[in-house]
């Protein structure tokens, strides 16, 4: 063999296992100290287009979870792990009406298209940071959202800015009143861990919240409640392309009594 192919295999295996023990190294348990990061520096949501918000680990829509990033592993049963947004009902099967804002300055870091298409997309933003070479990142995820098509994969948002809107015409009758946003966090050789959005707010973002008498601790149901108390599921998935077969779906009516509606804001 020449010697200057001895050279590029020596120099090829020196990349390959750096990357490999970078990625080892970045792939550790998530720590105390990212958990408690309060990064969400704007309200990615108009309050005032907002009638209520189902509770993470509620029984509403379908099945969502990911290993917490607390403990890293799945949580026992089927259950909600993110929060369905409830619109007022003169938004319902709208596509342009409900604004949705940038939570913190970052990118744009995925863009899918959720099962339905261009119009229905599924968002992940991560916030800068002051090590943005590290894989590790936090990211904030918009389901079912009709994104500004100014702003492709890895566009640079600043906090408060609109971004796009939400899809409410879906479902069989074409028009729906909710959406979702979730929270992850993603690292080498794990899958995306979850987590809950509102402990990721400024003081500042969350009395905006607060003035509606809505507060983290009320949008959160006990992981031991849920484990003790299963949400019903359909036996198969509903029909249409924008549902998944391979996806749990709870009962219409299961989560109905898991929502938090906003201060002045009655039940319908």
């Amino acid at each position: 063999m020449k010697g200057w192919v001895k050279v590029f295999l020596i120099i090829v295996a020196v990349m390959v296992l750096a990357i490999a023990a970078m990625a080892v190294g970045f792939s550790g348990q998530v720590t105390q100290q990212e958990i408690a990061h309060r990064f969400i520096t704007a309200n990615p949501l108009s309050l005032s287009q907002v009638e209520a918000f189902s509770q993470y680990r509620s029984c509403a829509g379908h099945d969502h979870r990911h290993p917490t990033v607390q403990t890293g592993t799945i949580e026992k049963t089927p259950r909600s792990m993110k929060h369905y947004i409830s619109v007022k009902p003169e938004f319902r099967g709208t596509v342009d009406k409900v604004a949705v804002f940038a939570p913190f300055d970052g990118k744009i870091s995925n863009i899918d298209n959720d099962r339905g298409g261009p119009g229905d997309q599924q968002v992940w933003l991560t916030p800068d940071s002051d090590n943005p070479a590290s894989p590790r990142q936090w990211q904030f995820i918009f389901f079912h959202v009709n994104l500004d098509p100014s702003l492709p994969k890895g566009s640079h948002v600043t906090a408060g800015q609109r971004i796009g809107s939400a899809n409410l015409a879906r479902g069989p009758e074409r028009a729906t009143d909710n959406f979702d946003m979730a929270m992850g966090f993603t690292r080498p050789l794990h899958q995306p861990a979850g987590d809950e959005v509102f402990t990721h707010m400024t003081p500042q973002v969350l009395a905006e919240y607060a003035k509606y008498d809505i507060t983290p601790e009320k949008l959160v149901i006990a992981e031991e409640y849920r484990d003790a108390h299963d949400c019903p599921v359909v036996s198969q998935s509903p029909a249409g392309p924008e549902y998944d077969p391979g996806t749990i779906y709870f009962s219409p009516q299961a989560g109905s009594g898991e929502y938090v509606f906003l201060k002045g804001i009655s039940r319908r």
